[in-house]
């Protein structure tokens, strides 16, 4: 097999030739290359010079494909788009082993943390990045492929699955428990420490809503504790700070690993799920559907035996 040198001495001159004759011009192939008009016609002639053979026709104004070079010009396009579409297959491929997941810091930490080992196991090829976030505004510049909303919402423009149901339960320490006297209604949560989120989001619950669900009048005074984010609420009720208002799902391994318990055995389960959401406008890659489908596995059987 001849040398492909001594036909050709660069492929850049069949990218050249395959923009000159799809533009039919040297100037607007010149711009699309992002080189000088001069340096396209010098390309070209030394390409003829190469093949042997007259590609284009020079013209009073432009130029023409030569019939040589029509069929040429024919031949190389075709070859290209091949070559552009193995390749675009290739980097298609690759990033579907990478998935972006979205999600609240609480989240991240009482829940995926404790689970990212097993997923890692399940799913050794699938490269998963964690974005945490304490809004639900959405910036249209970040190339998220699944998110878990904090808020509730009806999110047009997203395809959603069914993640888990909203069920909240009262939590606190073990000490704070049992140092806190008697604590068997919800009406007895009026004398306790609660401990509130002031949320960046369309809030679910709060801890009104949820007395008032229980048939408790929630009222002025008492002592009370506010934070803007839920990791830190959850922390301070670690720490025995007060009672904070427990979304299972989120709640359930400090729940298994005793370093939560429920203050009472009343739970609130809403009508408003959280769901898993992507763009409507992004194909969900492999590594996206195994991400989803493997959260739902896990929640499922993580709050199946809780309720």
């Amino acid at each position: 097999m001849p040398n492909r040198r001594n036909i050709v001495s660069s492929a850049n001159l069949l990218l050249i030739f395959e923009s000159a004759g799809r533009c039919l011009s040297f100037s607007r192939a010149a711009e699309e290359l992002g080189v000088s008009q001069p340096a396209v016609s010098h390309a070209i002639k030394n390409l003829e010079r190469q093949l042997d053979v007259r590609l284009f026709d020079r013209l009073h104004r432009g130029v023409a494909l030569s019939r040589a070079g029509k069929t040429f010009f024919h031949q190389v396009s075709t070859a290209l788009d091949e070559i552009y579409r193995a390749a675009d297959a290739l980097k298609h491929s690759q990033r579907q082993k990478d998935v972006t997941l979205s999600v609240s810091t609480a989240f991240a930490t009482h829940w995926l943390m404790p689970r990212i080992a097993r997923f890692k196991q399940d799913y050794p090829a699938v490269n998963l990045r964690c974005l945490t976030t304490e809004t639900d505004a959405v910036f249209e510049h970040e190339e998220i492929d699944l998110r878990i909303p904090l808020g509730g919402g009806e999110w047009p423009g997203y395809e959603r699955w069914h993640f888990t149901d909203e069920s909240v339960i009262a939590v606190c320490s073990g000490s704070y428990l049992q140092h806190a006297g008697a604590i068997s209604t919800p009406s007895d949560l009026l004398s306790q420490t609660l401990l509130h989120l002031e949320a960046n989001y369309t809030q679910r619950q709060d801890w009104e809503g949820w007395l008032k669900h229980h048939g408790v009048e929630m009222k002025p005074g008492g002592e009370q504790f506010s934070f803007n984010d839920y990791s830190v609420v959850l922390q301070a009720a670690l720490e025995g700070q007060g009672i904070a208002l427990g979304w299972l799902h989120i709640v359930e391994p400090l729940l298994t690993q005793g370093r939560l318990v429920q203050a009472l055995p009343e739970v609130l389960t809403t009508k408003n799920p959280f769901y898993i959401l992507a763009p409507k406008n992004n194909e969900l890659g492999p590594a996206a559907e195994s991400l989803r489908n493997w959260l739902i596995t896990e929640v499922n059987e993580s709050t199946a035996a809780l309720l």
